[in-house]
């Protein structure tokens, strides 16, 4: 976001002031200038933020409603003018799951190349460590489908925005961001690139989430960038059997994997896992911390038999902690109900306590089966809520989160609201005050890649 006004600047160190302290808070002694980031989920992921998924959100296209919209963030807490990189040994990719087994029915993978000219010695400065020692400011990639065994290229040589720079280096930015959203063959649409991170949420909640831990209760974005990868696809290329009035239901998580020596992750030939997110706070709210890279290194069809995931979120120990802090009762285990939003999806078809047909995979009437495994799962069929809420299904607003995720939804409150209980049983509703403003220093736009362009400082 340009800061033309006296105004707008001091709104902009205030919310820099904000999203400082909460870093701080939320990383404590651990906190180095070049590993702050409030979005990490894990050790790894926080030393290394070239590999750390901060988001991930899916739902039906607002001004398309026949495609979905994918967006999976990585590299948080980028500052404005600063050059960032996507890591050139990694593989980033968007996984769907259209059949309820926890295995990926499509994937998309980014891999990239470096082009350009020299980052300038002034501009990368510490914090750009990562990378080759003269990295570029521009990077191109690859775009690729895999499924049915095959593998097909989409984009080969794409142009992957870069941080805006500036006048001077980047002139005509919006320029930049056009040419980087670009068409995929049978219909639909990438952007790869630089983008103001559109996170927010109540700083109470994000402490008494993640830590137990009181804070002020301020509604806050984060006033810096991120690297998104974003697509917008038919539905029926993402539905199982290519019909999504059929199958509706479809599970969506990202995951990056490196080149790697073998000390971290898991995966084939000579690429390893490192990091996977689907359900937003999962890793670092259900997962206890000295699994969390581990975790980082699983994938969804090895949930259900496997001695963490299942386990961790029938008996959460977060949820006691939370309670407590908060002056409420936890819910007992098992729980359940927390089973059928991060691993099952719901559905009034089994016997959870939560009973509603929404998003569970069970839905579509050629899975006969769900496995149990951490998705962000989506019904595509939901229609478009005439009046979102950003508290999703708490507030009766089926087609926000946990029923895929928009950039509107307040994930991390939903979240805090349903480890105490909602909607299975009364939880503590008052407990986030839903009054308090929404502080984003950058609206989401209209149309794909609905993010807004990169935030800059000026003055």
């Amino acid at each position: 976001m340009q800061l033309t006004s006296a105004r707008s600047r001091w709104t902009w160190i205030a919310g820099a002031s904000v999203a400082v302290l909460t870093a701080t808070v939320l990383l404590g002694p651990t906190m180095r200038p070049s590993t702050a980031t409030s979005h990490w989920d894990a050790p790894a992921t926080t030393l290394n933020k070239q590999i750390d998924a901060t988001d991930l959100y899916a739902f039906t296209s607002p001004e398309r409603q026949d495609t979905v919209t994918i967006v999976a963030d990585y590299i948080p807490f980028q500052a404005p003018h600063k050059p960032y990189q996507f890591d050139t040994d990694a593989r980033y990719e968007v996984h769907i799951d259209n059949t309820g087994t926890g295995k990926a029915a499509v994937t998309y993978r980014w891999t990239f190349a470096n082009k350009g000219l020299p980052v300038p010695s002034f501009a990368r400065k510490r914090e750009h460590t990562t990378g080759p020692l003269d990295s570029l400011v521009e990077q191109s990639y690859t775009l690729t489908r895999l499924r049915d065994g095959k593998s097909e290229t989409l984009v080969r040589n794409g142009y992957a925005a870069p941080t805006d720079m500036g006048a001077l280096a980047t002139p005509d930015y919006p320029a930049l961001r056009r040419k980087a959203v670009v068409d995929l063959p049978g219909g639909g649409k990438v952007f790869t690139g630089t983008a103001a991170d559109p996170f927010y949420s109540d700083n109470h909640a994000v402490n008494l989430l993640r830590f137990g831990l009181p804070f002020f209760p301020v509604k806050t974005g984060v006033p810096m960038n991120v690297s998104s990868l974003a697509l917008q696809l038919p539905k029926s290329e993402l539905a199982l059997g290519g019909d999504p009035v059929r199958n509706p239901v479809i599970g969506v998580w990202t995951t990056a994997s490196r080149k790697s020596s073998g000390l971290l992750g898991s995966g084939s030939a000579d690429y390893k896992q490192v990091s996977r997110l689907g359900n937003p706070n999962f890793n670092e709210v259900i997962i206890p911390l000295k699994e969390r890279d581990h975790f980082n290194a699983l994938r969804p069809d090895g949930d259900e038999s496997g001695n963490l995931i299942v386990p961790a979120t029938l008996d959460s120990d977060q949820a006691e902690v939370v309670a407590q802090q908060a002056g409420v009762t936890a819910p007992p285990v098992p729980r359940k109900d927390l089973e059928q939003i991060y691993l099952t999806g719901l559905t009034a078809r089994t016997d959870g306590p939560i009973k509603q047909d929404l998003n569970s995979h069970l839905l579509n009437q050629d899975a006969p089966r769900v496995a149990k495994a951490e998705e962000l799962r989506l019904n595509m069929s939901t229609p478009l809520a005439a009046a979102p809420d950003k508290y999703g299904i708490l507030k009766g607003d089926a087609q926000g989160y946990p029923n895929g995720r928009r950039l509107i939804d307040d994930v991390v409150t939903v979240n805090l609201r349903m480890l105490l209980g909602e909607p299975a049983g009364r939880g503590a509703p008052s407990l986030i005050a839903e009054d308090n403003p929404a502080f984003l220093l950058k609206p989401i736009t209209g149309s794909f890649p609905y993010l807004a362009l990169p935030v800059i400082a000026t003055g």
